[in-house]
């Protein structure tokens, strides 16, 4: 389970049994974090290995810049087993779970 706090989006909690662009163990998901009218956002790639841990990439390959969203992260303040990370994004940010990228070639 993924759990979003104070963000707009598809919920605040993906779950690997409901939703259907989650996959259960390994690389779970990617997610979009992304403004009206701005053309980089972030993705957010989330690993499960018995501990979460996050991967932050920009969302837009035209730049390989990320957004000047400050980014933090934690090890075992809310779940002693799992990273958290904190992106303080724009106010009407929002964020959704797109397909995988899967590899090419």
């Amino acid at each position: 389970m993924i759990c979003c706090k104070g963000i707009a989006g598809e919920g605040n909690e993906f779950n690997v049994t409901s939703h259907p662009k989650l996959h259960d163990g390994g690389y779970v998901a990617t997610l979009e974090i992304s403004v009206p009218g701005e053309a980089q956002g972030l993705y957010i790639h989330a690993f499960y290995s018995g501990h979460w841990s996050f991967a932050v990439s920009p969302s837009s390959e035209e730049s390989e810049g990320l957004p000047g969203w400050p980014v933090e992260r934690e090890w075992g303040t809310v779940n002693p087993h799992s990273e958290t990370l904190k992106v303080h994004c724009p106010p009407d940010a929002n964020v959704k779970v797109i397909d995988r990228i899967e590899a090419n070639g």
